[in-house]
């Protein structure tokens, strides 16, 4: 249990962080999922990869990669129309510590 509460003070400084709102009631299941998200990990890490090489690019089709086509960019008035708050041509974010 004491894992658990120390999942639900991180939870909750994560989502004010990241102006992301987690309600009191879905603290738990939010909580489970961190749970388990973890032990996949955990289980990732018993893996054997002795002597396997680290795989860049997928071998059977070989590298592909785009042509770098010059585009216009978004003007700054369209990037800008769902900021919640701005300053004259700037995004403005909470603050940090």
């Amino acid at each position: 249990m004491d894992g658990k509460l120390d999942l639900k003070s991180w939870l909750r400084k994560a989502s004010r962080l990241s102006l992301i709102r987690v309600d009191v009631e879905s603290e738990e299941n939010v909580v489970k999922d961190f749970l388990r998200i973890i032990e996949f990990f955990n289980q990732l890490r018993e893996v054997n990869v002795e002597g396997v090489e680290p795989l860049f690019m997928n071998p059977v089709s070989g590298y592909v990669a785009r042509d770098d086509v010059p585009i216009e960019c978004l003007k700054v008035e369209d990037a800008l129309l769902n900021v919640k708050e701005k300053v004259d041509t700037y995004v403005k974010g909470p603050r940090t510590l």
